[in-house]
């Protein structure tokens, strides 16, 4: 029998014994050994500041934030803002608790638990986060969280950019829940956290999208503005309004969850749309830019000047503070409202006179010379482009915003093009102001300040016949009378190269009556008036009633060649107005510090004598015989203004600029219309005169304050005449007295007028004059003498 032989097996044939399951699980716990490990180094590195340094206590302490400062109106509403950053802050106890219940049911459910960092998330976002590197879910951020990113940001950190600042926010939402308690922190979220559209805080959410305060929100405008947190473009109610509504029914179900909002109520609720009050307040559509932006730099100047505890001045745009202003919201709507209704009607009208051409005709050289003053003109030569570059560039089609458009979005035309296309765009400018403190009620520079933003109240253009009434205030005050006959003849400046000033409708003869002259805004008349008193005292005249642009010392700014302003023209009406005195416009009230601090405050000039008593209510009411049955007496026609109101109306040569400036009891007012360039004007005096063209706009003004009940008030009811007006009648083909006659005789049984030639001489006669304003008067009545005896002797010739 055979032994049998076993093989013995080598050390090298036995295999181990280890488990699959048993190598997995060492290969899983070392990775989260060397994870925690990793993480504490991490943490360490982060708290230390390798990372850069943590802000301390005393820092989150003194948290500030971009505030925009806040215009208001005198009455209260909110007009605009200037601002870096879109934001109003505001405390906790204007926060509506439904924005703070939908806030906690979506983004931090358990935020009144926790202390910053909600433990039971962390694993999660250790997973999702920082190890699968899935950075959408963000996962678990609690509020203070967020607070702590929206107050510091983020930094670029390469690979470890997540979980280092994941690391920081966590150390800071910490440390903020030591600083701060719960109520803090859901106020410093709320007006930090970003909307949308520049727009940073729920107090400016809740105006931009619903033109309201926080406190008025309903819950499901709520849940729009908290629904847009997740991502504020993607459920930007305006932008993507389907998304919006959606991930508003999302919140709203969140808050059902959470117990803030009953079950029932949620079905109703979502079947609600998203109706926007949606309002820009960018400086561009919201009320009075062009009055923001005029004042600008005076409030920048003043800040300058006023210092804060820790030394420094205000800021305008950072430091919300709160400007009131003199405008009265109500006014201002009705002026924006008026001045937009009527230059659309007035562009339609424009747009068909010129079907077939174009003001300029086949003059380039305008638009070129145009087109030098845009943007995009300006940026070329910057960058070193040559001539011909640049007009290469403006002779190429691109896409332009165009205004009229632009909501359609970019249209594709050459820059050229577009320069002409705005060109033919009217421009027109509105102003109102309290004639007896002075208050600028409702200031309209322009018609879109996105596109225009150019003031018309501040700009200088021809005013036209609108300058005649300083003519005739000049001769009133010079012993002329409201019923004196003025002939209605052209009358020759030969100092003045012959100048002769025509009528518009190329009549004359007769006698018109000085009242007359001025209600039909006779040409000749004015003539008449400036060669008895010299352009110098006119010149003086305007002067002292509020014009300050210089003024040539000639004959011809009777009949209004000069430039001036429709604030200029308004200030020096105002003084017809409030019985001869003089008062300066002015627009801001109050400016405040957000503890309440008053850092400015005004009650503006006080006014100051400029025109005798009895002169201006003689003035005022030859303006008012203007509008009851002269050149504006559409005003009551057309519009059916009931209010007492006396005026002027003014067109200039060409048509190119369209006037009217009227006077209430209580307010001074007046629109200017035309276009960008004087080139730009109607061919027809019909469409293009101030009474088709401005009136319209005081008109519509007018009537809209009227039939409100606060702003009829403010117009007041009648004016008080100060003496007994003397009736007269407008025109005379022979003339009770001739002109020279009554320049120098007074009838016998007009006592009356006798007895005011004797107290315009008195008062005269206690006016000192200076040798100049004597050697003036001399002069201007030589020359008047020799005209009487030169029109003398060709009467005594056969």
């Amino acid at each position: 029998m055979s032994k049998k032989v076993t093989k013995k097996k080598t050390p090298n044939s036995i295999k181990p014994k280890r488990s699959i399951k048993r190598r997995l699980f060492l290969v899983i716990a070392g990775a989260i050994v060397l994870g925690v490990l990793s993480l504490f180094v991490l943490f360490g590195a982060v708290y230390i500041g390798l990372f850069g340094k943590l802000p301390s206590e005393q820092d989150l302490q003194n948290i500030t934030q971009h505030n925009a400062t806040e215009v208001y109106s005198t009455n209260g509403v909110l007009l605009g803002k200037y601002f870096l950053e879109n934001r109003s802050s505001i405390s906790y106890k204007d926060i509506p608790q439904v924005a703070i219940d939908a806030l906690i049911a979506t983004e931090d459910s358990r935020f009144f638990e926790h202390e910053g960092v909600d433990l039971y998330s962390i694993p999660r976002v250790v997973i999702k986060t920082i190890i699968l590197g899935d950075k959408s879910g963000g996962g678990g951020s609690t509020i203070s969280q967020q607070l702590a990113k929206n107050l510091f940001g983020r930094t670029d950190y390469g690979a470890l950019s997540m979980p280092v600042n994941k690391l920081k926010e966590n150390i800071l939402a910490l440390k903020l829940e030591e600083v701060y308690n719960k109520e803090e922190i859901i106020t410093l979220y709320l007006n930090t956290v970003s909307f949308g559209e520049n727009v940073f805080g729920i107090k400016s959410a809740a105006y931009r999208y619903f033109g309201k305060a926080p406190g008025q929100l309903t819950v499901p405008e709520a849940a729009t503005l908290i629904g847009i947190l997740k991502a504020n473009t993607s459920y930007n109610p305006r932008l993507y309004p389907d998304a919006s509504l959606e991930r508003r029914n999302v919140v709203m179900a969140l808050m059902v969850r959470e117990g803030s909002l009953d079950p029932e109520e949620l079905i109703r609720l979502q079947a609600e749309p998203i109706e926007l009050n949606y309002r820009r307040d960018d400086g561009h559509k919201a009320p009075a830019p062009y009055l923001r932006t005029h004042i600008e730099p005076r409030l920048i100047e003043m800040l300058s000047n006023t210092k804060k505890e820790d030394g420094k001045p205000y800021d305008l745009y950072t430091d919300g503070l709160k400007v009131t202003l003199t405008i009265d919201s109500r006014m201002q709507e009705f002026a924006e409202q008026a001045l937009k209704e009527n230059l659309g009607k007035i562009q339609d009208s424009f747009d068909k006179h010129w079907s077939k051409g174009k003001p300029w005709g086949k003059n380039e050289d305008f638009l070129w010379k145009e087109a030098e003053k845009s943007v995009r003109y300006q940026n070329l030569k910057k960058q070193g482009r040559t001539e011909k570059q640049i007009r290469e560039v403006f002779l190429t089609n691109t896409k332009v915003l165009r205004y009229g458009t632009d909501e359609t979005g970019p249209v594709e035309m050459t820059p050229l093009d577009s320069v002409a296309w705005h060109q033919m765009i009217l421009q027109a400018g509105f102003l109102a102001m309290d004639v007896n403190n002075g208050r600028v009620l409702a200031y309209a520079g322009g018609s879109d300040f996105s596109y225009f933003p150019y003031d018309h109240v501040q700009g200088r253009r021809q005013v036209g016949s609108t300058f005649k009434p300083f003519v005739y205030a000049t001769a009133l005050e010079a012993g002329v009378e409201p019923c004196d006959f003025i002939e209605n003849s052209q009358i020759i400046f030969g100092n003045y190269d012959d100048w002769s000033p025509q009528n518009a409708d190329g009549v004359y003869g007769g006698y018109y009556t000085v009242q007359g002259g001025l209600v039909n805004s006779v040409n000749t008349v004015a003539a008449q008036l400036m060669s008895q008193v010299g352009p110098e005292a006119v010149v003086e005249m305007a002067k002292r009633l509020g014009v300050t642009s210089p003024l040539p010392k000639l004959p011809s700014i009777a009949l209004g060649v000069s430039d001036l302003s429709l604030m200029e023209m308004v200030r020096s009406y105002a003084t017809f107005a409030n019985g001869g005195m003089r008062i300066e416009p002015w627009y801001i009230e109050r400016v405040e510090a957000t503890d309440g601090k008053i850092l400015y405050e005004s009650k503006g000039k006080s006014p100051k004598p400029a025109l005798d008593p009895y002169l201006a209510h003689s003035m005022r009411h030859m303006l008012e015989l203007a509008v009851d049955s002269g050149t504006a007496r559409g005003l009551r026609g057309r519009y059916g203004v009931r209010t007492a109101v006396g005026g002027k109306t003014g067109t200039t040569q060409n048509n190119a600029d369209g006037w009217f400036i009227a006077i209430t009891p209580n307010i001074a007012l007046g629109a200017w219309v035309g276009g960008q360039s004087p080139l730009v004007r109607f061919r027809s005096t019909a469409l293009g005169q101030g009474a088709a063209t401005a009136l319209p706009m005081v008109g519509g003004f007018l009537k809209r304050a009227e039939d409100n009940a606060v702003t009829k008030k403010m117009l007041g009811r009648r004016f008080t005449p100060a003496v007994p007006y003397e009736e007269c009648e407008m025109y005379s083909e022979t003339g009770s007295r001739g002109f020279f006659h009554d320049l120098f005789q007074t009838d016998d049984g007009d006592e009356r007028r006798e007895e005011r030639r004797q107290e315009k001489e008195e008062r005269k006669a206690t006016k000192t004059k200076t040798p100049e304003e004597q050697e003036r008067d001399d002069r201007w009545m030589k020359r008047l003498m020799d005209k009487l005896k030169k029109k003398k002797e060709e009467e005594k010739k056969p």
